[in-house]
C-alpha cells in the first residue's frame, strides 16, 4: 500500500499497478525526498518518468507544484496512474502519455524544472541518456532539478551546481540541482 505522505492530499491511499516491472518508491523514502527539496517544489512543472504508480508526480503536485507530466510505456501502469489522477481529482495539473522514455522526450518540446528519473535498476544506461538530452536540448530549465533513484550511488556530476546523496537501505537517491 502506497498513500500521499503530506501536503493537501497527505494520507490518501493510492493505487499500485498490478505488475512486477514497476517498484513504487517507498512512502518514508518520498517523505525524506520532498522534505529535502522543500519549497523548492511550489510551482514547479514537473516530468515524472518511469512514472510506475505516479505516486512522485503526485506527492509532488500535493506539496505544490503547478503540473507534472507522467510517463510510462506500460498499460497497466498508465491506467493506475489515470485512475490515482481521478481519485484526486487533478485531471488539469496532469498529463498521462503511454511512451518510451527517450521517443517521448524526442517528441515533446515542454521545459522542466523538476525531473524524477526512477526507471527500472537494470536500464542504468537510461540515467546518463536522459540527463544528457535535457541538458543539450535545453529541456531542463536554468534552475532545474533532477532527481535520480537507483540501486547504486551517483558521482557528483559538475554539469550541475549541487548535488546531495542520500541512502535507504539499498535505495540511493541523488538531487542534482542545476
Amino acid at each position: 500500500m502506497i498513500r500521499i505522505v503530506s501536503g493537501k492530499y497527505r494520507h490518501l491511499i493510492l493505487k499500485q499497478p498490478n505488475v512486477t516491472s514497476t517498484r513504487p518508491t517507498m512512502d518514508k523514502v518520498r517523505e525524506a525526498l520532498m522534505s529535502s527539496l522543500g519549497f523548492f517544489i511550489q510551482n514547479r512543472t514537473v516530468l515524472d518518468l518511469f512514472a510506475g504508480s505516479g505516486a512522485l508526480g503526485l506527492e509532488a503536485l500535493s506539496r505544490g507544484a503547478e503540473k507534472c507530466v507522467f510517463v510510462d510505456n506500460n498499460f497497466e501502469a498508465i491506467k493506475t496512474i489515470k485512475e490515482n489522477i481521478r481519485l484526486l481529482k487533478i485531471e488539469e495539473e496532469t498529463e498521462v502519455i503511454k511512451s518510451e522514455y527517450m521517443l517521448y522526450l524526442q517528441n515533446s518540446n515542454e521545459i522542466f524544472s523538476l525531473v524524477f528519473l526512477d526507471p527500472p535498476y537494470k536500464e542504468k544506461d537510461s540515467y546518463e541518456k536522459v540527463i544528457s538530452y535535457l541538458l543539450k536540448e535545453q529541456r531542463l530549465s536554468k534552475d532545474g532539478i533532477i532527481v535520480l533513484e537507483s540501486d547504486f550511488p551517483f558521482e557528483d556530476d559538475a554539469r550541475f551546481t549541487k548535488t546531495k546523496h542520500y541512502r535507504y537501505g539499498i535505495v540511493h537517491v541523488t538531487i542534482l540541482w542545476r
